[in-house]
């Protein structure tokens, strides 16, 4: 989105420390800080990047957020997939634009927002999920920050008791025990599509991989996590900074093979 910014968009406040606030625009409104208040009135118009003043005389920087943002910065009740997750899933799971993907749990969104920017306005997503209160926050949070997606649907209903669709070309599974899911995943997907699952725990990762190879039709699963190492770099001062985002998930990725 370009322009300037309106009433009802998310905008991402950035105070002179680097500590991110995301606040929803609303005219006759101000959001408090402990480095004071912004008047979200000197927001709505503006350009993104403007240069604001909180009533303490701090300085705060407005702008959209990005993705990784948006997902890091959202309130939730529920345990998200971390950016440094995401990207590594849809590249193993060959998310292209135009295909058609079944995902197996809605959570609170941020995978599903990832998956549909990914495939685009010609492709198609259909997410299983078997709570109302997941699936209300994930199209909140799908309509914040996309806005209308007439290419997605939430099917309610346990991804375990089978795929409704056929001739998928992904399925990507973020449900407790997905080794349920690996019979109607082969059934939904094509020949040459791509099974993949997140799992948090190696428990888990070893019954879905023994699962994969005695259901038979797929390839040999490929098992990995990723670490996020942040560094700080100012002046002399080059080192990793004393936290990291090391183990969140297990990610496992195979393919389905055709007859014979």
């Amino acid at each position: 989105m370009r322009g300037p910014f309106r009433e009802g968009e998310d905008v991402l406040l950035v105070d002179g420390r680097g500590k991110e606030y995301l606040v929803t625009l609303e005219k006759g409104k101000s959001y408090s800080t402990h480095r004071g208040t912004i008047n979200l009135d000197d927001v709505i118009g503006k350009e993104e990047g403007v240069l604001l003043t909180s009533t303490k005389g701090e300085r705060f920087i407005a702008f959209r957020p990005t993705f990784n943002q948006f997902v890091l910065n959202l309130k939730r009740s529920a345990q998200i997939i971390y950016p440094k997750d995401i990207g590594p899933i849809l590249l193993w799971a060959d998310i292209f634009p135009g295909a058609f993907v079944v995902e197996g749990g809605a959570g609170w969104g941020a995978l599903t927002i990832a998956l549909l920017r990914a495939i685009g306005e010609k492709g198609k997503l259909v997410t299983y999920e078997v709570r109302d209160d997941f699936a209300e926050a994930s199209r909140r949070n799908i309509a914040r920050f996309l806005g209308e997606v007439p290419n997605h649907t939430i099917r309610m209903k346990d991804i375990y008791e089978g795929i409704e669709e056929r001739d998928v070309d992904r399925v990507v599974l973020d449900v407790p025990e997905p080794w349920k899911a690996v019979w109607t995943a082969r059934e939904a997907l094509r020949p040459g599509g791509i099974l993949l699952a997140y799992l948090p725990t190696i428990i888990q990762v070893q019954e879905y991989c023994e699962t994969v190879r005695r259901e038979g039709g797929f390839t040999e699963p490929e098992v990995f996590e990723v670490i996020h190492r942040p560094w700080n770099v100012k002046g002399q001062s080059v080192r990793p900074v004393s936290w990291m985002f090391s183990h969140s998930a297990f990610i496992i990725s195979t393919r389905k093979f055709g007859k014979g």
